[in-house]
C-alpha cells in the first residue's frame, strides 16, 4: 500500500519535455526585484532594453485574465508596478521626440545652453540630444506590454505622454541617402551635424517598427500628420544587401548572418502590414506561426527568394553532444563546457534542407532511441546558439515557411533538454549560465512555434513586432487613441493630464531635494 501511494505521487515520465514556467518566472522575479549582477554594468546606457527583455518575458509566462484560474498565480508585475514602470519609461523620452537608453541621459548638461527658461523649450527644436532608435523602440514596445489587461479603457491610453510627432520626426531624421538608418544624431565639432551609427540592417527594421507603431493612418494637412521617411529607398537598400550565398548582411559584400535576415524580411513585411490585423491579437498559443499577412513587397521584390529560404533551413542541423572533459579530475556532471569548447564541432549537416528529417531518422536509429534534437547557428559552419531559434524561426514564420521546414518538435527539445537552465532561463549553449538576451528569446521562439506541454503555456508571439499576439492589439488601440488625442488638441501629457516639462522631470529624478537656487533665477 505503502509504494501505491507513493507512485500515485509520483510525477509521471513525460514524453516530451516541458517548459518549467515556474521556475522560469522565478528566474525573472529574482531579475526584477534584486540588483542584476556585475556583468550588466556595461548596460547601463541600455536599461530599457533590459527591461524589454524582463517585461517581455513575464508576459510570455503569463497567462492572459481571460485564462486565469483560482489556482494561477498572482501576475509578477501588479498593476500599481506597471503604472510606476510607465512614468519610468516615459522619463526616458527626449522633449524633442525619441527616448533614451537611461534616464541619466535625456537632457545632458549642454542642452541647458539652449533651453529658453520662458518657453519651456529647447532654442533647437531638432536638437540631437542623446535620443537614439533602438531605446525608441524598446521603450515603445515597453509601453503596449505595461498595459493593464485587465482594463482596456486604461490600455488604449497607455501611449499618454508620447511625443508621437516628434519622434516621427526623429526617425526620419536618421534616414541617410542610400536609404538606410542609423543609430542617433551626433553633433562633430567644427563639422556639424551627422547620422551616427553603423551600417546596420537592425536600424532598418527597427525603424520599420517604430513607424508602424506610431504612423498611422493620417491625412496630409491634418493634426498630427508628419512627413514619412522614404520607404522606397529603404526597400531598395534592403534588397540590395542580399549575399552572394542568398542571405543577407549589412551590404551584399559581408558575410550573411541570420540576425540580419531576420531584421530584412520583418523590415519588408512591417512596410506593407495593414495597421490592424485580427489574426495578430489571437490569444491561441498553439495558432499557425505563419505571417500575419502576405507581404507583397517581401513576396516580389526579393532577388532570389527560394535561395534565401534555401539559405536559412541550412541553418538547423542534428546536433551532436560534444566530447566529455579529457581530464581526470573533472566531474562530467558538473563541468561547464568553455568558451574553447565552442569551437568544436558540434553539428550534422544534411547534404540538403530536405533530407535533414532523414539524416534526424537515421541519427536517432544509429543511438537506438528517437531522442534526436535540432539545433541552429546563425552563420555558416558555426555552433549552435539560443539566439538563433529566434533568428532563424522568426525569419521562416514572417515568410510563412516555419511550418513546413522545422521539426518543431526535435526543435523544442534541444531548446528544453540542453539550453533551459536549472535555476531557470536559458543559456547562450549547452552548459552557459542563464542571460536576459537568451532567456528572452528561448521563450519568444517557443512562443513563435507554440508550447503548450504540461509544466505550463507561452503565449503566441508576433513574429513581425517580437511582442506576444495580444500586444500587439493594444499597439493597434493605443495609436488610434494617440492619433485622436492630436486631432482634438490634447497635446503631449504626461501623468494624468500633467504638461510633459523636462526640467520637472529632471528634479523629480534626483528624488525630492531642494530645488537649485539657480532654477529660481530662471523663473522656477
Amino acid at each position: 500500500m505503502e509504494n501505491d501511494n507513493k507512485a500515485a505521487h509520483e510525477k509521471p515520465e513525460q514524453e516530451w519535455p516541458y517548459l518549467d514556467v515556474h521556475r522560469h518566472l522565478r528566474y525573472w522575479k529574482m531579475c526584477i526585484r534584486a540588483p542584476l549582477p556585475q556583468v550588466y554594468l556595461s548596460n547601463e546606457s541600455n536599461r530599457l532594453a533590459l527591461a524589454y527583455f524582463i517585461v517581455n518575458s513575464v508576459t510570455l509566462l503569463t497567462p492572459p485574465p481571460s485564462e486565469r484560474t483560482p489556482e494561477t498565480p498572482e501576475p509578477l508585475i501588479s498593476r500599481e508596478d506597471k503604472r510606476a514602470m510607465i512614468k519610468w519609461v516615459l522619463h526616458h523620452q527626449h522633449p524633442t521626440g525619441g527616448f533614451c537608453g537611461t534616464s541619466s541621459l535625456v537632457f545632458p548638461l549642454h542642452s541647458y545652453d539652449t533651453y529658453n527658461s520662458d518657453t519651456k523649450t529647447l532654442n533647437e527644436p531638432d536638437h540631437a540630444g542623446l535620443a537614439n532608435i533602438t531605446s525608441t523602440l524598446f521603450a515603445l514596445q515597453l509601453l503596449a506590454l505595461l498595459a493593464d489587461e485587465e482594463d482596456e479603457a486604461a490600455g488604449e491610453n497607455v501611449f499618454e505622454g508620447v511625443n508621437r510627432v516628434g519622434t516621427l520626426r526623429f526617425l526620419k531624421s536618421l534616414q541617410r541617402e542610400d536609404g538606410s538608418f542609423g543609430e542617433a544624431l551626433s553633433d562633430l565639432p567644427g563639422h556639424g551635424r551627422f547620422i551616427a551609427g553603423g551600417y546596420d540592417m537592425r536600424y532598418c527594421y527597427i525603424a520599420t517598427a517604430i513607424r508602424w507603431i506610431l504612423r498611422g493612418d493620417v491625412k496630409e494637412g491634418s493634426p498630427g500628420w508628419v512627413e514619412d521617411f522614404d520607404t522606397e529607398a529603404l526597400a531598395r537598400y534592403i534588397l540590395n544587401s542580399q549575399t552572394y550565398d542568398r542571405g543577407f548582411a549589412g551590404n551584399s559584400q559581408d558575410e550573411a548572418h541570420a540576425g540580419y535576415a531576420y531584421c530584412a524580411i520583418a523590415a519588408l513585411t512591417l512596410l506593407d502590414r495593414p495597421l490592424t490585423s485580427t489574426s495578430s491579437t489571437s490569444s491561441s498559443s498553439s495558432s499557425s506561426s505563419s505571417v500575419p499577412h502576405k507581404s507583397p513587397l517581401l513576396h516580389s521584390s526579393i532577388r532570389d527568394l527560394p535561395g534565401l529560404i534555401h539559405w536559412l533551413a541550412s541553418r538547423p542541423f542534428v546536433y551532436l553532444e560534444p566530447p566529455p572533459p579529457s581530464a581526470a579530475d573533472q566531474d562530467p556532471d558538473t563541468y561547464i563546457y568553455q568558451e574553447d569548447d565552442l569551437d568544436d564541432p558540434n553539428f550534422l549537416l544534411p547534404p540538403t534542407p530536405a533530407d535533414l528529417l532523414c539524416l534526424l531518422s537515421q541519427t536517432a536509429e544509429k543511438k537506438g532511441h528517437d531522442k534526436t534534437h535540432v539545433a541552429f547557428n546563425g552563420r555558416t559552419n558555426k555552433v549552435a546558439d539560443t539566439c538563433y531559434f529566434w533568428w532563424v524561426g522568426g525569419a521562416l514564420a514572417n515568410l510563412g515557411t516555419l511550418d513546413s521546414l522545422v521539426d518543431r518538435e526535435a526543435a523544442r527539445r534541444f531548446l528544453l533538454e540542453k539550453m533551459q537552465h536549472r535555476i531557470g532561463g536559458f543559456g547562450k549553449s549547452p552548459g552557459s549560465p542563464p542571460d536576459l538576451y537568451h532567456s528572452f528569446f528561448g521563450l519568444a521562439i517557443l512562443g513563435l512555434m507554440g508550447d503548450e506541454r504540461e509544466g505550463g503555456k507561452v503565449r503566441g508571439f508576433d513574429a513581425g513586432l517580437a511582442v506576444p499576439r495580444e500586444t500587439v492589439g493594444v499597439i493597434e488601440r493605443a495609436r488610434r487613441r494617440l492619433i485622436e488625442s492630436e486631432k482634438g488638441g490634447e497635446g503631449v501629457v504626461v501623468d494624468g493630464g500633467k504638461e510633459f516639462d523636462a526640467v520637472e522631470m529632471g528634479l523629480e529624478l534626483r528624488g525630492g531635494e531642494e530645488r537649485p537656487k539657480w532654477l529660481g533665477a530662471c523663473g522656477y
